[in-house]
């Protein structure tokens, strides 16, 4: 018997796919240029009047590129959604920020994928990169805006994780989220940089052993492996929280730019366009063939900022 569809929680949201970086893992290929057949703010505010009441996740690209944000987050409060953003950190000043806050974003995440400026920039490929992400993850400080660290683990920083924690605690992050890198999109030129089985334990056993230590919560997303071996290792006795691993479908889903729905922005997998459905989340995501499936549970394989 076929459980009864759930809508999911937590919606990846890629509103804009333009971006001013050029990361080396860019699931996207993302550049700062115009993209074409962009949801309007019109359709934005109909697929939000859609979505009941749960998380966005404001993404992109670089979601502040977009004129309308903030009128579009104020909607989606208005409607009862709660807001996050995964702003690059270039766009940021006090003032947009405060009223990003006002208009309803709870919380930030900003990307650091080494603990200095040469390894940093090097993997998000713009010169000043980190200069910019630590400037907004001072002013979010600042200004009341609790944020989260995003590091995509590769071969290029494992080594460097204690370095990037120490500056995540310093700069004033509450989490440190672990995005195991996933060779799509731009990706697929650095995948011989993907951790192997070793280095992916080794970098869970770190990761376990300091979420325990604290004061960071760390997170391990896009890691399918990493629930099974957390219980190997001993469960919450010995690891702490147990990791999700995967978020793709499992009360996750992603929107791209243009409208397509995804079990998740690693899997560039249509399962319809939002458009087709007179831009009702609801009925695309109930859609009989969609890969969603029942139950907000994933029929496929996926990853997953919550």
């Amino acid at each position: 018997m076929t459980a009864p569809f759930q809508m999911p929680r937590v919606l990846a949201w890629e509103v804009t796919r333009r971006c001013p970086l050029a990361c080396r893992h860019c699931r996207a290929g993302a550049a700062n240029v115009y993209y074409e057949n962009e949801l309007s703010t019109e359709e934005c505010r109909r697929v939000i009047d859609s979505l009941g009441r749960m998380m966005v996740i404001w993404t992109g690209g670089e979601p502040m590129l977009r004129p309308d944000i903030i009128e579009l987050v104020a909607y989606a409060t208005s409607r009862g959604l709660r807001s996050v953003m995964a702003p690059c950190g270039m766009l940021v000043t006090e003032e947009r920020l405060a009223a990003l806050k006002s208009a309803g974003v709870m919380a930030c995440s900003f990307s650091l994928d080494g603990p200095d400026a040469a390894s940093h920039d090097a993997f998000r490929g713009v010169s000043g990169a980190y200069e910019n992400v630590t400037r907004a993850m001072r002013i979010a400080r600042a200004t009341g805006m609790p944020f989260q660290v995003n590091t995509t683990v590769s071969t290029l920083n494992a080594d460097k994780l204690d370095a990037i924690y120490a500056r995540a605690v310093e700069l004033g992050a509450s989490k440190l989220d672990l995005f195991f890198l996933v060779p799509v999109g731009r990706g697929k030129g650095i995948a011989d940089y993907a951790l192997s089985d070793e280095q992916t334990r080794h970098v869970l056993d770190w990761a376990f052993a300091k979420a325990k230590a604290g004061p960071l919560a760390i997170k391990e997303t896009c890691c399918p492996s990493a629930p099974a071996y957390w219980a190997a290792r001993g469960g919450e006795a010995v690891c702490g929280p147990r990791p999700c691993g995967c978020l793709g479908g499992r009360g996750f889903a992603f929107l791209s730019h243009v409208g397509d729905l995804q079990t998740c922005g690693f899997i560039d997998v249509p399962c319809g366009n939002i458009r087709d459905f007179g831009l009702d989340f609801r009925a695309l995501a109930a859609a009989a063939d969609n890969p969603l499936g029942s139950a907000g549970t994933c029929r496929t394989t996926a990853g997953g900022m919550v």
